[in-house]
């Protein structure tokens, strides 16, 4: 018999500190020094409870900086990535598995998602993946 994993809601606080545990030990294994990237997540129409700036918008950020990477609650300016949307329209993408062929081909029918336009390291597709199993 398989232990399912515990979930928890996602953009929570809970939810926050497993995405930085997964992306402190992702960093450290796949991280490149003199290589850096920033995504922040802003989620609106969210309900209470959430990380973030105020009650119905969740929010969270990270940065990577070579083999190091910091993690936190709202909004940041500039990010590499920095997509917005409604909670609800989210919820179900970060509960999916996503594989390398569904990435393939959905690549260029996705819409902009904000940012700079550099792309993320590709070792961020197992965060998700990560953070999927554990999101309710």
């Amino acid at each position: 018999m398989t232990q399912e994993a515990k979930k928890f809601p996602f953009a929570s606080h809970e939810w926050l500190e497993v995405a930085r545990s997964v992306l402190e030990e992702l960093v450290a294994e796949h991280g490149e020094e003199g290589k850096k990237f920033s995504a922040c997540e802003v989620f609106t129409d969210a309900p209470e409870g959430l990380v973030g700036p105020d009650p119905t918008t969740a929010a969270w950020h990270f940065v990577i900086d070579g083999k190091a990477v910091t993690v936190g609650e709202g909004e940041i300016d500039n990010a590499d990535l920095a997509p917005r949307a409604s909670y609800s329209q989210v919820l179900m993408i970060a509960k999916m598995v996503i594989t390398p062929e569904m990435v393939k081909q959905f690549e260029g029918a996705m819409p902009q998602a904000g940012g700079s336009g550099k792309a993320p390291p590709t070792y961020l597709l197992e965060l998700h993946n990560r953070l999927a199993v554990v999101t309710q």
